[in-house]
Parts: structure tokens; sequence; C-alpha cells
């Protein structure tokens, strides 16, 4: 998992400094949330809360949200996409890219909720229909991109047993 940590900071610079520039408000997509649920999904839930937890640390220092917003919306979401996806990736490739889309939307939950036990107000309504929506359609987008890449990148790290027999 080490090897991610290029991409990871990676996302984490895409979607902190140059999103917002390129974006209008805040609707853009979650860079580093489709690298956690591609990973725990290839992976499992220990590798996607590590990865998860990682990737929020990073986020949350380049964020103005309180510290570990970031790192509990992350991590959850890492520990939830690997054990809801073990079995179910492998069954149409759609999965995955389905799973960004929901968990682009249980992040924005989580971020609300985190907020709010912080003392922040959230509009949520305005903001579910305005940003979340069409930023899970957007992640949903990146996790099309990535996953083939995370798996390809899997495969070379990890071989099946057959090919690593040959």
């Amino acid at each position: 998992m080490i090897w991610l940590l290029p991409a990871l900071i990676l996302g984490v610079l895409i979607q902190t400094a140059v999103w917002p520039g390129w974006t209008m408000g805040a609707v853009r997509p979650d860079v580093t949330l489709a690298l956690v649920v591609g990973w725990a999904t290839l992976r499992g839930w220990e590798e996607g809360l590590l990865l998860g937890l990682i990737a929020g640390f990073m986020t949350d220092l380049a964020s103005a949200a309180p510290m570990g917003i970031h790192m509990f919306r992350l991590g959850t979401i890492g520990a939830i996409s690997g054990l809801a996806m073990a079995n179910l990736a492998r069954s149409s490739p759609l999965i995955p890219i389905s799973a960004a889309g929901l968990a682009a939307i249980a992040s924005f939950l989580l971020s609300v909720i985190a907020l709010q036990a912080t003392g922040r107000v959230v509009p949520f309504e305005r903001s579910f229909f305005l940003e979340a929506l069409p930023n899970a359609v957007l992640t949903a987008g990146v996790m099309a991109v990535s996953f083939p890449l995370l798996r390809a990148f899997e495969r070379r790290i990890n071989p099946p047993l057959e090919e690593s027999m040959l």
C-alpha cells in the first residue's frame, strides 16, 4: 500500500489546489475518495480503513475543515467499502463505479454529521442537491477511469497465484 502514497498525494493536491480553481462552487469530484473506495474494493476493509485514514489525514492538512473530519469520513468509507465490496466487485465492472457514487453521498452525510458535531451549521438540503449529488456523479466518473488503473497496479504488486507459479 505504500506504493499508493504518490497517487494519494497527487489526488489531495488535485482536489485541494487544482479543482477549486477549475470548478464553480463546491461541485468537483472527490479524487481521494475514489482511490480509497477502489483500493478497499480490491484489498478489503483493513487496507481500505488504513488508506482512508492516511488519505483523510493528508486531506485534513490541506483543508480548512476541523482536523479529523476527513480522517473520519474517509476511514469510515474505506472500511465500509472493503466490507461491502469484497465479493460484489467481481460480478460487474459497473459495481465499483456505482459504489463510488454511493460512497460520495455517504461521505457527504458523514461530513455533515461531523461538522455539526463541531458546532458548524451546514445547509443540508441545498448542499445535498446542489453539491453532493453532482459530486457523486463526478466521483463515479473518476472511479470509472481510476479503477482499471488500480486493478492493474494491484495485480502488478500482488500477481494471482497461477501467474506467479509459471
